[in-house]
């Protein structure tokens, strides 16, 4: 069985992969000392932030707790914690399962599973694997890092603190970056074992095209928003929208915006449930959920000429529509590369 920093910090991976979210841990919780000794004795607890989210985490110390005690002793930690509280776990069994989505219980089975309703998180299963095999594309956190980079949005030359602050990631998550860059060889080691410094060995172009295999399209979803709300309308323009504002393609029927995953998730929560709809209706909005926040990737407005985030970059544009099966959109999908080439 893991110990709870080992499932902690898994969990940490695990969400980040999943969500492009980091899960800061903060210590420990210190009014665990002041819970009954049997509660005590029972779980490992940890403070997190999640999303912006104050929660603690929970696992067992040794074995698997009854369910029905597990469902109450974390009933009253919470109680007392005033806070989320999160069970992680390296299994779990169907029945219990469906009984803690039942009582709303929040849960993490590292690269398995996840249930956190105060994110909003009803529900996933992946097989994510726990580390990166060089064929497979990358994290959603290095591909940020790495957009940013062709945008020329961070130095050539910086250290991981630098670069955590501006594109607001952990060190952690830093770490796991670092991996990537090294295990595809696109982190100059000289400069690394110099100065801790990060440096790609490749720019521009050519760092283009060592990493485009790699990148995967930042959509997860797509749906169709009816009376979109004024924060809706606000949100950056994507897909056939982003690329008509670019180049010579002509406007799409409905516009196109884009919201990371997170932010959707509370998003939908405020809307009517009539509101979404599977398919495109006259006057509704087609929304791309992404894996990542678009804002996380700092882009130029074409139009306005100043870094106001209107419009989606290029690069994830590229990636979000290269799959489409439409001669109109490759001719102009090409054009927009010329133009950032």
């Amino acid at each position: 069985m893991k110990n709870a920093h080992e499932l902690f910090n898994q969990a940490g991976i695990y969400l980040q992969q999943a969500l492009g979210e980091d899960l800061l841990q903060e210590g420990t919780w210190e009014k665990g000392a002041q819970l009954p000794r049997y509660l005590a004795q029972t779980y490992d607890m940890g403070k997190a932030r999640l999303a912006g989210i104050e929660v603690l985490l929970m696992a067992n110390k040794d074995g698997v707790q009854a369910l029905p005690a597990l469902l109450k002793q974390r009933a009253l930690i919470q109680k007392e914690a005033g806070v989320p509280v999160i069970w992680v776990g390296d299994a779990l069994q169907a029945y219990a399962r469906r009984e803690m989505v039942a009582r709303r219980m929040p849960f993490i089975i590292p690269f398995k599973q996840a249930y956190l309703p105060p994110l909003g998180v009803e529900f996933q299963e992946r097989a994510l694997a726990t580390r990166v095999d060089v064929k497979e594309k990358l994290h959603v956190a290095t591909q940020v890092f790495l957009i940013n980079t062709l945008l020329g949005n961070l130095p050539d030359t910086s250290n991981p603190k630098e670069i955590a602050m501006y594109l607001g990631y952990s060190l952690m998550t830093m770490t796991r970056i670092k991996s990537e860059l090294m295990e595809h060889g696109w982190l100059d080691m000289d400069a690394y074992r110099g100065g801790r410094l990060w440096r790609l060995t490749a720019e521009g172009g050519e760092l283009w095209k060592a990493i485009k295999p790699y990148l995967q399209t930042p959509v997860r979803k797509r749906l169709w928003i009816r009376n979109p709300n004024p924060r809706i309308e606000g949100l950056p323009l994507a897909g056939l929208s982003a690329l008509a504002e670019q180049t010579m393609l002509g406007e799409p029927p409905n516009i196109v915006r884009a919201i990371g995953e997170l932010d959707w998730r509370k998003l939908e929560r405020e809307l009517d449930a009539d509101q979404i709809v599977p398919e495109a209706i006259d006057g509704s909005l087609e929304l791309e959920v992404w894996r990542y926040a678009p804002q996380r990737i700092k882009t130029l407005n074409t139009k306005e000429g100043d870094a106001n985030n209107g419009i989606v970059d290029p690069y994830s544009l590229f990636l979000s529509l290269e799959a489409m099966d439409d001669d109109r959109v490759q001719v102009a999908l090409k054009e927009l590369l010329r133009g950032i080439g």
